[in-house]
């Protein structure tokens, strides 16, 4: 009786450990979720591209979206920022008998920074930039600036047509029409990229990206626009200081 006796105390505390291993792992995993971090700011105003003429309307009318993330002190802290946006671009090109050739070029370019520093992939990571707020002065030099294409388009149009058809396509004299060819592209493109920045160390941080406009006010052959535009900000944990983040330059 003794024996059966132990054996069912055994018996009757062998669970126990197990519902202490599930008690830690589900305390450990709830650990893990609260230790993340998110935020986000959303620009809605949307970029709209003419059907019939193919002219940019619309789109926000700032050049930065701008939010704050609080971060424990860690060295193995990290944020991935993704800036997204949806980019217009107008180009328009028209050569005629006295400019045989034409040239339009429209871009969107971004940056991100930290605290008011850089932040790869732009160059000049780690570091202000020198030419000011939003891009508004080119004061420094712009491959140091942390720059970053989104969209870019180079457009030329050119011919010899006109010298060789025969008719007379010099400005309007005695009624005759002058001969022309124009080229008009309007496109609108969503893109996104990932900017990283590890050991962000304890507090509450400024995350901000901005953009600059190729031309920055609108012309009749040139045009870009931002919008909608959503900036966001994850935190996440590196195995390590450095290891989680290789960085590598040409």
């Amino acid at each position: 009786m003794r024996r059966f006796f132990v054996v069912g105390i055994l018996a009757k505390l062998r669970p126990a450990p197990l519902v202490l291993l599930v008690l830690a792992f589900t305390a450990t995993a709830a650990m893990g979720q609260s230790s993340g971090n998110f935020a986000a700011s959303i620009g809605t105003a949307q970029c709209a591209v003419n059907d019939g003429t193919g002219a940019l309307t619309g789109g926000l009318g700032g050049t930065l979206l701008q939010t704050t993330v609080k971060t424990p002190n860690s060295s193995t802290i990290a944020l991935d920022i993704r800036p997204s946006m949806v980019t217009g671009l107008f180009t328009k090109t028209k050569v005629t008998a006295d400019s045989s050739t034409a040239t339009a070029v429209a871009g969107v370019r971004v940056r991100v920074l930290l605290d008011g520093n850089i932040v790869a992939p732009g160059p000049g990571a780690g570091s202000p930039p020198s030419d000011g707020t939003n891009g508004t002065a080119d004061d420094g030099d712009p491959n140091n600036d942390g720059w970053v294409s989104y969209n870019k388009r180079f457009q030329q149009l050119s011919t010899n047509i006109f010298n060789v058809i025969g008719v007379d396509c010099d400005l309007v004299t005695d009624g005759i029409q002058p001969c022309n060819i124009e080229l008009i592209l309007s496109t609108l493109t969503a893109t996104s990229l990932d900017w990283v920045i590890g050991n962000v160390g304890g507090g509450t941080h400024t995350v901000k990206v901005e953009w600059s406009l190729q031309p920055t006010t609108a012309t009749a052959t040139e045009a870009a626009c931002v919008g909608p535009a959503v900036l966001t900000v994850t935190q996440v944990k590196t195995f390590n200081q450095s290891g989680g983040i290789v960085i590598t330059n040409p």
